[in-house]
């Protein structure tokens, strides 16, 4: 099975602290596209950081990906210019959105092959990144929201690299789908049942879709 989708830019970002609310925050958000292959390890991309492994990072959080297509509402939207890696993206995609993606897809990025696991969970970093107090509120509204994925194969990946989908093991249910029925409309008994048989997504989304 063939994608015809490439990566459009891999970033990588190292910790700083930002002034926020009042205090100073430790953040990796702060992501910059690079222009070399970059090594794909279990716990994410060699050179990037994650301050929070709690919520960032981690086996099912390895590898962030989001859309090059999001970039030109995202813009009208802020009225700014915004370069790839803004969203904390680790790998930006072309060609390859949230409703094409099940949870449970198998995908090779360059030689390394990951699986889909979750969407993005909003996250108040948004706001320390953006430097809005409404960034959440609007994520949540445009419903834009990237994924994660856990990395089966170690490999490396560059910008232009092809998006190969092998495998599509769990059924039907898309990372749009888990992100509508999380937050803005309410799932049917089936597809709720669908949703929570789910070996691969976390409780989080479960929790939230049967009490959306």
């Amino acid at each position: 099975m063939k994608l015809q989708q490439r990566v459009t830019s891999v970033n990588i970002g190292s910790l700083r602290e930002v002034p926020f609310g009042g205090r100073t925050v430790r953040t990796g958000f702060f992501k910059h596209p690079v222009g070399h292959p970059v090594v794909i390890g279990v716990l994410g991309l060699e050179g990037d950081a994650q301050a929070d492994h709690s919520v960032h990072g981690g086996l099912e959080k390895a590898v962030y990906l989001y859309p090059r297509e999001h970039y030109p509402n995202w813009q009208d939207v802020l009225q700014s210019d915004l370069e790839h890696g803004s969203f904390g993206e680790n790998i930006t995609t072309d060609g390859l959105l949230e409703d094409q993606l099940f949870i449970g897809d198998v995908i090779r990025f360059g030689n390394a092959i990951l699986q889909v696991i979750q969407p993005r969970s909003p996250c108040y970093k948004l706001q320390v990144r953006f430097g809005r107090q409404d960034m959440l509120a609007l994520f949540l509204r445009e419903g834009r929201p990237g994924w994660y994925a856990s990395v089966l194969q170690e490999g490396t990946v560059g910008v232009h690299d092809q998006i190969e989908l092998v495998e599509r093991t769990q059924g039907s249910v898309s990372i749009a789908d888990v992100w509508r029925y999380s937050f803005s409309e309410r799932a049917s008994a089936n597809t709720s049942r669908q949703i929570l048989g789910l070996s691969l997504l976390p409780d989080f989304w479960k929790e939230r879709v049967t009490r959306a």
